[in-house]
């Protein structure tokens, strides 16, 4: 697809479908991150989370979006959708045994529910299932693998996968780390311009996405075909009516003014092409390799920020974050590249890179209470978390520009194997990222 054609999907989303502030900067263009991150998780089938108070519009955003852009009915996604509470079971949003078959003929014949065929699983108020019932999704979210009592589901084409997160009350729960991990990148719903929140007042017309009469048709089939021998034919019937329905929504879509040019499965094959072969800067996997370094604890792997007081590294990100999983660092690769991508640049670079860090940290590291307290009552338009993750990402840019020559010239000397002037680097700097290049 052309940019324009992708940017006029955002434009018309950001118009119509989702109003909210254009708060990320990338060089010279702003974008609405829910927006954007939310329009390319859908087209990479990613995970997000998208956080905000009640009522912000988390889970109709995500809905309408991916509408939009999986081009399906939105009363279909919005019968896909889950909601998270403690009685959520997976019987309820996975599949059940079909008991009549069972009684009648004494077979188990598992019956899948609508989720598992729908492109885009949405789960409503994530962090109001409990911490057992979580784990029961972790291989759905990870791996498109859904499995239940003995039968498993294989998918070739990946989902895309959004949940949503109110911010902590007393029916919240706080997601277990594994499952937070599994999710590439985390926006929020922001605060609205007075102009955006009139609109908000008078409400959506959604009416372009809608289609009740498609909606339930779908969902009948899908009931009567939802045993796993025929799982391929849901998936081909779902994909036939996605490629109708596109017609359908740009057509609409023009007699609103809007020349929509949705991407059908080809295209977004192509698209996700296009971004992972886009090349990375080699300023960026300096920063990516230096900050890698500095985040761990140089006091022992496991860590415990109670150890910072004191600590020759408290000054270092090590003593505001947790830490960047393997997982984190290929969401934050390919989402630096899908930033680059959609912003028209041939390469990503450090500019992405730190655009994207926060999106992808701030939900899946734990941050220090003294962090915390820092920025507690610096005013800003995002949570603390977020914030926090930010400032630290700043600064640890602001360091690397400092050592930039010498981390050259310490992996040129590596290269010869002069370690001994590797070493007087290391000890020159004090940094843990010289250090680090004389293990092994």
């Amino acid at each position: 697809m052309e940019s324009d054609e992708v940017h006029e999907i955002y434009d018309f989303v950001q118009m119509n479908l989702f109003f909210g502030d254009e708060t990320l900067s990338v060089g010279e263009k702003r974008y609405n991150p829910l927006v954007l991150f939310t329009i390319m998780t859908s087209f990479l089938n990613g995970k997000e989370l998208i956080f905000g108070e009640y009522g912000s519009g988390k889970t109709t955003s995500a809905e309408r979006i991916t509408s939009l852009t999986k081009t399906l009915p939105l009363e279909f996604i919005q019968a896909t959708t889950i909601h998270g509470h403690p009685e959520q079971t997976e019987e309820k949003m996975k599949a059940t045994l079909d008991l009549a078959a069972l009684e009648k003929e004494g077979k188990e014949i598992i019956r899948w529910k609508l989720l598992p065929f729908s492109p885009a699983v949405i789960i409503d108020e994530i962090n109001r299932l409990p911490v057992g019932k979580q784990s029961m999704i972790l291989n759905e979210v990870d791996r498109n693998i859904w499995s239940y009592r003995g039968e498993t589901l294989i998918f070739e084409e990946g989902k895309s996968f959004f949940g949503t997160i109110n911010y902590q009350d007393a029916g919240t729960t706080l997601l277990i780390p594994p499952l937070l991990d599994r999710f590439d990148i985390a926006v929020e719903t922001t605060m609205l311009h007075p102009v955006r929140k009139r609109l908000v007042r008078r409400g959506v017309d959604d009416s372009i996405l809608r289609d009740s009469k498609l909606a339930k048709e779908m969902i009948e089939y899908i009931m009567e075909m939802n045993v796993s021998e025929k799982s391929g034919e849901v998936v081909r019937y779902v994909a036939e009516v996605s490629v109708s329905f596109r017609e359908v929504i740009e057509e609409r879509a023009k007699k609103n003014g809007f020349n929509l040019n949705l991407p059908g499965k080809k295209e977004i094959e192509e698209i996700n092409k296009e971004i992972e072969s886009l090349p990375v800067s080699f300023d960026l996997e300096l920063l990516m390799d230096y900050l890698g370094q500095e985040v761990y604890c140089h006091l022992g792997m496991h860590k415990d920020f109670s150890k910072c007081s004191g600590c020759h590294y408290a000054n270092y990100i090590c003593s505001d974050l947790y830490s960047i999983s393997n997982r984190a660092e290929r969401s934050i690769l390919l989402y630096s590249k899908a930033l680059a991508w959609w912003n028209g640049d041939e390469e990503a670079d450090v500019l992405h890179l730190t655009s994207v860090l926060p999106f992808a940290l701030w939900h899946r590291t734990e941050i220090s209470d003294r962090k915390r307290s820092e920025i507690r009552d610096v005013e800003k338009d995002v949570s603390d978390e977020f914030f926090a993750v930010q400032d630290s990402v700043r600064k640890v840019k602001k360091r690397w520009e400092e050592h930039r020559s010498l981390q050259i010239e310490a992996y040129n000397l590596l290269k010869k194997g002069e370690e001994k002037e590797v070493e007087n680097i290391a000890n020159l700097t004090g940094h843990p990222f010289f250090k680090s290049l004389l293990r092994g």
